[in-house]
């Protein structure tokens, strides 16, 4: 596993090479606003095993995807009147909606539905990776299924068996992230906002 550090004279490099990594079907581990979270470019099937093989058993249970903008979420998904309200007023940030898929990512992100979750990180560096990849990836904590969220690389290094870090191919090391509540989900499919998960903050449009 391949550890970089955020300098603030490097952070260029470690966009370069996190982009390398997804466009080359690699794993990653980088700092959002909530947690370290797990990246894979979003439309590889491969890739996305990947992920799985990291995480374990999960059933069919859908993953988010990290976009770097709200255009970048309408090439994805069906965003309607409530899903723009919401992307206006909380993008960037720990707020997550659920639209109708475009089926441009993997169906396994999916887990099999028409639907997909889609966030923004309020993390600069992230969103200038995802933009210089352009393309989504994944955003799910960085832990096994049923595991405690890391927010740190010392964290992750001692709740993650040796044999799933090694599916690692890049670490961004962004210090110690304070702990936070997951980001609230929300189903903008209906004709009302529906609340799937209550995290730190509460959505009203």
């Amino acid at each position: 596993m391949e550890i970089l550090e955020v300098l603030p004279n490097q952070v260029k490099e470690v966009i370069e090479e996190a982009v390398r990594v997804l466009n080359n079907g690699g794993l990653i581990v980088y700092p959002t606003e909530t947690c370290y979270g797990l990246g894979v470019d979003a439309t590889n099937d491969q890739a996305v095993d990947k992920l799985w093989n990291f995480k374990g058993e999960r059933g069919d249970k859908p993953v988010l995807i990290a976009v770097s903008s709200v255009k970048m979420a309408e090439e994805n998904a069906e965003i309607n009147y409530l899903a723009n309200k919401i992307t206006q007023k909380y993008w960037p940030g720990p707020v997550s909606i659920v639209a109708l898929s475009k089926n441009k990512v993997s169906k396994k992100v999916q887990g099999g539905k028409e639907t997909v979750g889609l966030r923004m990180p309020n993390q600069p560096l992230v969103l200038s990776m995802i933009k210089k990849l352009d393309k989504p990836i994944t955003s799910t904590s960085a832990n096994i299924s049923g595991g405690s969220n890391p927010y740190s690389l010392e964290q992750f290094l001692a709740s993650t068996p040796v044999e799933r870090v090694a599916l690692v191919d890049l670490f961004i090391d962004g210090g110690v992230i304070p702990e936070r509540f997951p980001s609230t989900l929300v189903d903008t499919t209906g004709k009302e906002v529906a609340v799937l998960r209550q995290g730190e903050i509460e959505v009203t449009i």
